[in-house]
């Protein structure tokens, strides 16, 4: 579904992304880790569309979309729910998931995906009314996750969907990912919580400095003596 090949990223000359090739197949969930500044959240951003790469492709179910911008991306089944989750604070939990589903054009899907929303995160629904910018942060990060798969993607991106989070609200998350999964959905994560990443893993990469160190099952890297040294960065 997802290939990515000698995948370059800079910011104002600044390399961040060195030649990361990397690859999912559909209903896998696969994990991208590292250290802090490894470069991940700009591996996600190019897949998206948010930053141009400067090489490499990005070939999304056989369409290269290395040069299409994030909304044209949207529309052909990846969703992305960033860091820092970039809810719409001002406006209610219900418009912030509307929103989300701005491609679906059909109003008795938009309500069943809502349902849907509703029976992986009960609280939206009893928040409805609510301006996001009100919500807790774990409720803030449900939201943004309700929102990315109100689309209903084919690919659902997540960047550190744990960051910042009370633990216990963070495995509602992870069991929501799950669930997700499960049910046949393509996911690609970064996530700082390795122990998670592992757990929910098919197979994982490893980041360190912009470039991949290291790949493999979630068993094959549980058992590695040379993960700790690219994840820590020791």
């Amino acid at each position: 579904m997802l290939t990515v090949t000698d995948l370059r990223v800079s910011y104002q000359d600044a390399p961040a992304v060195d030649g990361v090739s990397l690859s999912l197949s559909e209903g896998e969930l696969v994990s991208l880790v590292g250290s802090n500044g490894a470069g991940k959240s700009s591996v996600l951003a190019a897949i998206a569309g948010l930053h141009r790469p400067i090489g490499g492709t990005v070939v999304f179910d056989g369409k290269d979309v290395s040069r299409l911008p994030a909304h044209k991306i949207a529309r052909l089944g990846l969703a992305l729910v960033p860091e820092g989750r970039r809810l719409f604070a001002h406006q209610t939990v219900r418009a912030n998931l509307i929103l989300g589903a701005y491609v679906q054009r059909d109003a008795a899907v938009r309500e069943s995906t809502l349902e849907r929303v509703f029976e992986l995160f009960p609280v939206l629904g009893q928040r409805l009314s609510q301006r996001a910018g009100m919500l807790s942060g774990g409720e803030q990060q449900m939201l943004a996750l309700g929102r990315a798969l109100m689309s209903r993607p084919r690919l659902l991106v997540l960047d550190e969907p744990s960051l910042g989070i009370a633990p216990r609200t963070a495995n509602l998350i992870f069991e929501a990912i799950s669930r997700v999964r499960a049910e046949g959905m393509t996911v690609l994560l970064v996530e700082q919580n390795l122990r998670a990443a592992l757990r929910l893993s098919d197979r994982l990469y490893v980041l360190q400095t912009g470039s991949l160190v290291l790949s493999g099952t979630a068993e094959e890297l549980a058992e590695s003596p040379l993960i700790r040294q690219a994840y820590l960065g020791l």
